[in-house]
């Protein structure tokens, strides 16, 4: 019993838990605000070992720095207006575009139809939208390659102010048409053209003016798109030498001149006494 007297009882004293300083606990609050002020003390020390002007610069730029902030939170952000919306802008594009090419290929349609209609008049005949409205049918144009100035020949399909006036220069060189088929020789007229326009041309042959083969001179002779410089050069040559030409068959003589060229040169020369 003594001995259970003499001693002390044992307790399990509780083990003590340390504190951790909370965010806004004092100590804290107190420990940033010495590292601000450390900070702060050592951005003005570096700032003083500055000369003046790049002093100046720090300055400038802490103020355009200062405006910046000031002016975000003075102005507020629905002031600004907000980025346009170009999806409907868009789709008009769109809208638009596909309402075109389909204006584009309507029109093709008729373009292709009323060539048909034109191709399918019986040859001879013009189509003029006016005469068609009315139900009267235009006599038929008829040009004449040897007499229409310019403005007779714009009344063909497809020909314009520059294509007449080739036209006439062409036939001012050929000394007159012999064919309608000679307007293919004309620079710039093609089958397809001429197609449309065959049927409105004629020719009258007693206006083609033949050339004296033994009076021409060599500068005139050349001009004729007939004639190149060889065959013209080779025709001079020989007259030289022969005093004159007899007859028309002696151009076969010449060096480059075959039966397809002979047949169009003797159209356009004659012997003069």
């Amino acid at each position: 019993m003594g001995a259970t007297h003499g001693k002390k009882p044992q307790c399990n004293p509780q083990k003590k838990t340390a504190v951790q300083p909370t965010v806004n606990s004092p100590i804290i609050t107190s420990m940033n605000l010495r590292k601000t002020q450390r900070q702060i003390s050592q951005w003005i020390g570096n700032y003083l070992t500055y000369n003046r002007s790049e002093q100046r610069g720090i300055a400038v730029l802490s103020l355009v720095l200062l405006g910046v902030i000031i002016f975000q939170v003075l102005i507020p952000a629905e002031t600004f207006q907000k980025p346009p919306d170009f999806r409907l802008f868009a789709s008009g594009i769109d809208s638009f575009e596909a309402s075109w090419k389909r204006a584009a290929d309507s029109d093709s349609v008729a373009r292709i139809n009323r060539y048909i209609k034109y191709r399918s008049k019986p040859a001879g005949w013009h189509f003029d939208t006016v005469s068609a409205k009315s139900g009267i049918r235009k006599p038929p144009l008829v040009v004449d390659l040897n007499r229409a100035d310019t403005f007779e020949l714009q009344q063909l399909r497809g020909i314009g102010p520059a294509f007449a006036r080739r036209i006439v220069a062409y036939r001012d060189r050929l000394r007159g048409f012999h064919d309608v088929g000679q307007l293919l020789e004309v620079f710039g007229m093609d089958t397809a053209r001429y197609a449309m326009i065959e049927a409105n041309l004629t020719v009258t042959r007693d206006s083609v003016h033949p050339i004296d083969l033994n009076a021409v001179t060599f500068k005139e002779l050349l001009r004729h798109p007939y004639f190149p410089f060889a065959i013209t050069k080779g025709i001079m040559i020989y007259r030289q030498k022969n005093k004159r030409f007899a007859d028309i068959g002696e151009l076969r003589k010449i060096d480059g001149v075959n039966d397809s060229l002979f047949r169009r040169m003797i159209i356009y020369l004659r012997i003069g006494p």
